[in-house]
């Protein structure tokens, strides 16, 4: 393992994430390679950010899609991991967040995968969320329930 780099993989991943509470979409896209990909699971029709989002259209794309269905509450970095050879970085955490269109929150526990080029630039940002709690919260259907932990 090479410390340094080691070093520096994570501290890209918690600039990204200071970056994202600030919703400062152009820092994002600064650590983040003009080619990458931004992707979140869900069912669009109740989950609107969900999907596939590419180049730095796309994060700004993803960050307002968060943004405009979602109010973050909390967001909290729990654990941060580093693997060199595979310039992957695996993190683990959890928000709070209210649905604007519903009213409800919801504890999300989640994990973000990242891979990184040479240059540190993030290539990918994959998530894997509550996706239970999130529809819960979202969905019309679910009215009464509050999705919270």
């Amino acid at each position: 393992m090479v410390p340094d780099r080691h070093a520096a993989m994570l501290e890209r991943v918690r600039s990204c994430y200071a970056a994202f509470a600030r919703r400062d979409v152009p820092a994002m896209c600064a650590l983040s390679a003009p080619s990458c990909l931004y992707e979140a699971p869900g069912l669009r029709p109740f989950m609107p950010w969900s999907g596939v989002h590419a180049g730095h259209k796309g994060v700004r794309e993803f960050v307002e899609g968060l943004d405009a269905h979602l109010v973050f509450q909390e967001f909290t970095l729990d654990s941060a991991f580093a693997d060199v050879e595979a310039a992957t970085v695996f993190t683990l955490g959890q928000t709070v967040c209210r649905v604007r269109s519903t009213g409800r929150s919801y504890r999300n526990h989640w994990a973000h995968l990242f891979q990184l080029n040479a240059a540190l630039e993030i290539t990918l940002f994959r998530e894997y969320p509550d996706t239970a709690a999130q529809l819960a919260a979202v969905h019309p259907a679910f009215a009464g329930n509050n999705a919270s932990a």
